[in-house]
């Protein structure tokens, strides 16, 4: 082999192991950027617009449904509705999510979305929870990314625990 051929071939390597680095280093400002614009979106307005709403607090039947375990040991539970679906009597009070708005459909997919507390009975919202929330980006190889929510979800804040009096958790809160 001739020495140009060797030369030609190192700097070939040398160019895609930079063009490597350069997307790589590209990806990670990306998710940097946007986890900003989520956090400066969150913290629009004093966070007043992502805060935890309650319209009405409730009672949660203390069925299987909802309490596991027993007192005072309980495990409470929620279950999660898709829009539109419909369960059983069993389920008096489900919790939905949404996208509301998609902020980015790429890699890395932002969206803001609404999670709300539902009376099925009359389909009014007791309790609301708006936030922001990246998936992926960066360099994905056998992990398919981190995800971020903006706000963090706290126990306080829990659309569950704010809602039903007799959840184990805000029990606790009260105390406080």
């Amino acid at each position: 082999m001739k020495m140009s051929n060797v030369a030609g071939a190192v700097a070939f390597f040398a160019l895609g192991l930079l063009a490597l680095f350069g997307y790589g280093y590209y990806l990670s400002w990306d998710v940097a950027r946007w986890d900003k614009k989520i956090d400066a979106l969150c913290a629009a307005n004093g966070g007043a617009d992502v805060a935890t709403r309650v319209y009405e607090t409730a009672v949660a039947p203390e069925t299987k449904e909802y309490f596991r375990g027993t007192a005072p040991n309980w495990s409470f539970y929620v279950v999660e509705r898709p829009e539109g679906v419909i369960y059983g009597p069993e389920y008096p009070y489900v919790i939905e999510t949404r996208a509301v708005e998609v902020l980015n459909v790429k890699d890395p997919n932002v969206v803001k979305y609404a999670a709300r507390v539902v009376r099925v009975s009359d389909k009014k919202i007791l309790a609301e929870r708006f936030g922001y929330q990246r998936a992926g980006g960066g360099i994905q190889l056998w992990d398919p990314g981190e995800i971020r929510n903006c706000p963090a979800v706290r126990t306080e804040d829990r659309l569950d625990v704010r809602t039903f009096t007799n959840h184990p958790r805000h029990l606790m809160l009260e105390k406080k």
